[in-house]
Parts: C-alpha cells; structure tokens; sequence
C-alpha cells in the first residue's frame, strides 16, 4: 500500500466548496473519488480554487433528476465505501442519496452530510453558503475593521472548517466498520464549524478579569502589527513572556519589567491607560527600523515576527518548497499550474497530487462501463460482529504533550469522537490556560490532565509508559525539543512500533524558519489572508483564525494516520504546519496559472468582493447579499425597481458587470436605502434572493442562544470547575446513530493520581513523586 486511503471508493455529490474540498483530501491520499455532476455541471467549476479541489478526482455526469440517474448512482453507491453531499436538508432525499436509501443497498456505506445551517431549526432551508451564514449569524457584525458597522469576510473559513470535519468523521466510522461491518451517518455544518473557530468558548476569556481595572493585553501587544519605517508592516507574534522579553530587548524596553507593575507583561496590565502607554511606546520604537531589519534582528534573537506575504508569494518563499508543499500539475483547461500542495506529510504513505481535477463527465463511460463488469464491484462489508463501543473512536489512545490551541484542540475532536486523550502538562501548566478567567479551557475539553515534569527521569519513564500504550502521540515544539525531552520519533516508535506519530507545527521541519516561534497569528501573515481580509489599499490586519483552521488540519492529519496504520500495521511520521492548513482555505486566491483571472480580495470599504456579493447600508440597518447565478441578479434587480438595467449590455453578464461595478454598487445602494435591512431582506428572500440583515445580533450571542443553535443541539450547558453552570458549544460532528462524547473542561492535574494508579504506582510512590516535584501543579502564577 502506497497512500493511505488506497482502495477506498467515495462519491462525491456536492455543489459547494465543503464536498469539493474534502474529496480532494480523500483523493490526494488516494481515495478513488468519484464525482457526480448534473449535467450542467458542478457550480465551482467557475472558482479557480476548482482547478484545486477538483483534482484527482473522476467526474461522472449523471441527472439524478430522471430515473436512469438514479438508478445509476444506487448501483455506484453498491460499491462504494463512502459518500459526501453537502446539499441543503431535504434535497438528498429528492435526489435518492439520503442514508436511508443509499445503506439499504450497501450498508457498510458512511454517508456524510454537511448543510450550512444544521437539519433543524428556523434556518434550516436558508441558503446555508459561507457569506450567508457568516452574515446571519452576526460573524460580520463581529468583526473588527476600518470603519463602522458590519465588516465583510471574504475568507471561507467555516467551509474549509466543515470539510475537515466531513473527512475526519467519515475516516472515523471507517474505523469503526472494522469492529461491525457497518457503516454510518455523520452530520456536520457550517455552523458547526464556526464553533470549532471559537477558541474562548464564546467570552469566557480573561480579560473578564476578577480584580477590578486590570486588562489582558496579549491580543493589543504581543499580536499587534506595528508599522515600520518603510511603510511595510510586521505581524508580531511573541505570546511567551520569554519571547515578549526578547522583543523589548531588541527595542532597548526591558527596563519596563522592572516596574512590579508590568512583570506580568504581556499578560495582565494593572489599567487600560498603563496598556495604551506601552503600546504607544513600542509602535513608536518599531518605525524606527525597516521590516527586514526588524526581521533579520527578530531571527536572531528569538522574537516571534513575520512579514505579510500575498497569497501567490506564498507559494514561492523556501519555507513552502523545503517543505514540500507545492505541487506543480498540469491541467487540461489553463495549463501548467502552481498549487498548494499535501494536507500533511505522511512518511509510510505519502500523498500523491499528480492528476489535475477532470473535465465535467470526463470519466462518465469508464465507471458506468464499471457497473457491469465482474471487476468493478468492490467485496460486500465485513460481516458484522457484535460491539458495545458506543463512539466511532472508543478505544483509541491518544497522547498529547502540546501547547496552545493549533495541535490541542484537534485532539478535542477526536476525544468528541470518542478517543480517549491524556494531556500530559508540565506543573505550570499548558501556557494556554493563561489565557482564560478560570481553570476553563476549550482546548482542554474531554481530556485527562497529568501533570509530568519531563525533565525529570522519572517524569520522562512515566511518559514512556503512557507511549507503550498509545494508537497516536502529538506534540507542537519547534525543531529540536523532542530529542532534547526524549520524545522524538525514533525513541518513541522504538517503544511503541504501531505509534501514529503527529508533529503539528507552525511553519515544518525544514527551511530557513523552521525554528522560528510561530502562533497564532502567523499564518494570517504568511499565507496571505491577512492582505484578503484587510482590504484594497489598507493596512494588512490579524483577522486571527489561523489556530482553529491549523487544529482542523492536524485532526484530519491523525485520522489519516490512524486509518494508514490498522490497513498497514504498521507506525508512521505525521506532518502538518499551520501556515500550510490556512493556505487550503485560499485556494481561489494562491493557485497560479498564465491568464488566471483576477480573484477580487475585500474591497477598501470592507463591504465585500464585487456589487453582487457585498455590504449595503440601507435605510436602517445593514444588508448582505450575493447573487451567484444570473437569475440571482435578474430577481434582484427586478425587486430594486432596476428592471432596465438587465436589458443593456453594461450589466448582461457577469464579466460586463464586473467592469461597470462601481456603478452597480452605486444603483444597488441607493435602491437599498429606501427602507430598513430587515424589509428588505424579508422581500428579497421570497424573490429568490440571497439576503440576510448582518447587523441584527452579534456572533457570541447567536452562537450560544438562537434558536438555531439550540435545535440542532450545538450548545450544551456544562459544568466549569470552580465556576458553576454555564454555555458552551457542543460537538462539531454528529452521529446520529451512535453517541457523541462530550466531557467537560478539565482543571490542570485533575487525572494524575488515577492515570499513575493505572500504571501501577502505589499512594506513596504517588507521594514520593509529588514531594520530587515530578507530579506538583503549580500553575501559571498570574493573578486575575
């Protein structure tokens, strides 16, 4: 077996970027991935990102609207092993490929559907696209820019989100098949997505501090992009108080610790107004040097800082090809082509991107010819067998000595999934528990917490012990610290042959900055959202999306390698970084090809791409709306009262309409500000029209209360330790026919004695080794 998914069939019957996306995963990894496209063919087809998501695939034409379609795609669903939709509710029944239908016929079958607002709810049979969802739900409404009101988003996070949830839970009820014969339905969103993009569990951060007047002063300082003194900017990322002293040093500032008032900088500042002066301070000193050489010094002297690329630049800086996450293909249609390159690194089964995304119906002969043939079915399913396992990954161990957010929290998922995950922290804790008003934190939901010095003989034996026993080891460090700590790949596979071993880093093993510190906000610099989401001509800004986007990537990295390992038996190297993962969200915007048209970024307003997908202020209130299709705009532009505009060739087409878009936003604008966002947008969704008020709640708000949300069961009440009841999100997969796990937010120790019971230690060796200080929480000392 060469790739990971070899000999795995799936169907993909999708319309959007979520199902292109994740069977573009499955096929890199050589999944054969058969798309089925009406015969007008799937709509992302007219996307650039297409020429990506599309590749490796076979394109099957089929009407499933007609009989002989249906019929045709029963009998491929006879032989497959899964299939991805990601239609609205309702429409896989019409079309014949609900679970229902599809597992009577084959059922060791995973069916995997992904909606943009869930299967219940007021919302439910609402367009669920990217813009749609982000605008409904307050997400525009939430976001920071450089005006007033709603800011648009044009990077589709929640998309690229749900289909790393779609191919993480598909791999885990393939897991689980293996036990029973029997495949699964696995349910995921957009929405459900966006909870996994919120890292502070919806305002339990801790800048709601206990003691009155103090602030939290990470996100202001140690995330901020100063400006230098050639203009350029520099997003700065030195969370660590060590990186935050190295940075002052470089500008002659450490004295500042010196003041008792700020030796918890960056973390706590006793007022907003101390804050602000050391913020000024600090972008006063930072223009007084050019972006390289802020750069060449931050590289020296270990400050945590990067440049703002493009997205197409991305694709050439050394980090990127040293890492080997390029690839060059040749497509039919545009030619020789530039692209982001594998998910992960795979050492055992690496992924192969050879094969350029198919012509529409392409393969359409060779897999019906397939149907009749002896050698086209695949073997039924395993005969079932008897099991009480209750989740897809109940029995699988997974080990984590990981920091932060971008590696932890994808061990999170799979403990909702049903893994068990055993959190090993130094006594002061993982550093993210710093970022939180009491012992909650996301990351650290549904784990078991011990606490492990492993500088210590005995702290590093004990962990050994835990690796014999374990299906996956993660870690984060930068290049180096494993050896160093004794758990590098080599020492860890000589103990346990069958370990999946799961490096999630920042920017990879090799290149020129790969010992870099890398964080959160890196990526949105590196890979080029930063620039997308800022806005023609404006400052580049942290949009700060990149953990939760790197946590996604690492969790669809380890299920790969836990699916290579039980068909191979055998341990393997796991790779991602987390500048690569946000670089698949862009797709449209970094793949590069000769005469690739312009793909439209934010535009200077931060209102959005173009007239027809875009921000308006109406008479009262603001109002999104996009018109992806032709008819879109006819129904638009017939309830604007504009019904002559469609019959001039300025506005006949999409391509006219784009030369004249200044003008059609002006037209559309002064339509729009005769009555409020919520008029309209009750007119123009029964034209037809994709419209939604993006002013009417705030995301943190919608995401925990609507109704929605609570229908489709995606918040939970739940216990915080020390801190009584409260609202957090739930589970980002859904099985509805197993149970999902959810376990609440673990206090930093709170499974060391019973781990170190199941192990064999007696109370007094317990003792003996809590006195050594092996097993002592201390915890991060701050107060607040």
């Amino acid at each position: 077996m060469t790739t990971a998914l070899e000999g795995l069939r799936i169907l993909e019957v999708s319309g959007g970027m979520c199902g292109s996306l994740a069977g573009m995963v499955l096929a890199d990894n050589g999944a054969e991935v058969i798309k089925v496209e009406p015969p007008t063919g799937d709509p992302m087809r007219e996307s650039p990102g297409f020429i990506v998501w599309g590749r490796g695939k076979k394109s099957v034409v089929l009407d499933l609207k007609t009989p002989e379609g249906r019929e045709q795609i029963i009998r491929l669903t006879q032989g497959a092993d899964g299939l991805i939709e990601d239609f609205r509710p309702g429409v896989a029944e019409r079309l014949g490929i609900d679970y229902d239908t599809v597992s009577a016929v084959n059922p060791g079958l995973v069916h995997v559907s992904i909606t943009g607002w869930g299967e219940k709810g007021p919302y439910r049979d609402l367009p669920g696209s990217e813009y749609m969802v982000a605008a409904k739900t307050g997400r525009m409404n939430s976001q920071v820019g450089f005006r007033e009101g709603p800011i648009f988003t044009p990077t589709p996070i929640a998309s690229y989100g749900a289909a790393m949830l779609g191919v993480q839970g598909l791999l885990a009820c393939l897991y689980h098949r293996q036990l029973t014969g029997f495949g699964q339905r696995v349910r995921t969103s957009l929405l459900h997505a966006l909870t996994g993009y919120d890292m502070g569990g919806f305002q339990h951060r801790m800048h709601q501090n206990k003691e009155e007047g103090k602030v939290f002063g990470v996100m202001p300082l140690a995330f901020m992009t100063p400006l230098c003194a050639d203009g350029r900017y520099l997003q700065m990322c030195s969370r660590q108080p060590h990186l935050f002293r190295n940075w002052l040093r470089t500008m002659g500032l450490e004295h500042l610790f010196d003041d008792p008032a700020y030796k918890d900088m960056p973390d706590v500042f006793p007022t907003k107004e101390d804050m602000a002066a050391i913020l000024e301070m600090i972008e006063g000193v930072m223009q007084t040097k050019t972006a390289d050489e802020w750069l060449e010094l931050h590289s020296r002297e270990d400050v945590g800082s990067d440049p703002f690329l493009t997205p197409t630049e991305y694709l050439h800086i050394p980090q990127t090809i040293e890492n080997g996450r390029v690839a060059e293909v040749v497509d039919p249609v545009v030619g020789p082509t530039t692209q982001i390159g594998p998910l992960a690194l795979l050492s055992r089964t690496p992924s192969v991107i050879d094969r350029p995304a198919p012509a529409l119906g392409q393969h359409t002969q060779e897999v019906l010819a397939g149907l009749t043939s002896k050698n086209g079915a695949k073997a039924p399913p395993t005969p079932p067998v008897t099991t009480n396992k209750r989740y897809p990954l109940e029995g699988v161990t997974v080990l984590e000595i990981a920091y932060f957010y971008a590696a932890p929290f994808s061990d999170t998922l799979l403990a909702e999934m049903g893994a068990r995950i055993i959190k090993i922290e130094p006594p002061t804790g993982d550093p993210m528990r710093r970022n939180w008003s009491s012992v909650y934190t996301k990351s650290a939901q549904g784990k078991e917490s011990i606490v492990l010095d492993l500088k210590t003989p005995e702290g590093l034996a004990i962990a050994h012990q835990l690796v014999a026993k374990a299906d996956i080891f993660l870690h984060n460090f930068r290049p180096g610290v494993t050896e160093r700590l004794g758990i590098d790949y080599k020492t860890l596979t000589d103990i346990n042959p069958k370990l999946v071993y799961v490096y999630g880093s920042c920017y990879g093993t090799n290149g020129p900055w790969s010992h870099r510190p890398g964080f959160h906000s890196t990526p949105n610099a590196i890979a080029g959202s930063g620039i997308i989401e800022s806005g023609e001509g404006n400052p580049p800004r942290d949009r700060t999306f990149p953990d939760p986007t790197g946590a996604l990537a690492v969790a669809t990295a380890s299920m790969l390698g836990l699916t290579a390992r039980e068909r191979t038996g055998k341990a393997q190297y796991v790779e991602t970084t987390m500048i690569n993962s946000l670089s698949y969200v862009i797709a449209p915007w970094n793949v590069q090809y000769e005469d690739k048209p312009k793909v439209p970024i934010n535009d200077h307003g931060q209102h959005g791409l173009h007239a027809l997908t875009r921000l308006y202020e109406t008479g009262d209130g603001w109002l999104f709306l996009t018109c992806p299709k032709q008819s879109d705009w006819e129904k638009l532009a017939r309830c604007l009262g504009l019904d002559d505009l469609l019959s001039g060739a300025r506005f006949a087409n999409k391509a006219s309409r784009l030369e004249h878009d200044d003008e059609l936003v002006t037209l559309i604008g002064d339509g729009l500000r005769s009555r409020s966002a919520s008029d309209w947008e009750d007119e123009l969704v029964k034209a037809g029209v994709s419209a939604a008020q993006a002013d009417a709640t705030l995301h943190p708000d919608f995401m925990l209360n609507h109704p929605q949300i609570r229908e489709n069961n995606l918040a939970i009440e739940d216990d915080l330790p020390g801190g009584g009841k409260f609202w957090r999100s739930n589970a980002c997969i859904q099985f509805p026919d197993m149970e999902t796990r959810i376990a609440p937010p673990q206090a930093l120790g709170s499974h060391t004695e019973a781990i170190l019971a199941e192990l064999g230690f007696t109370e007094r060796q317990m003792d003996e080794l809590n006195e050594k200080g092996v097993t002592t929480v201390i915890g991060h000392g701050l107060k607040i």
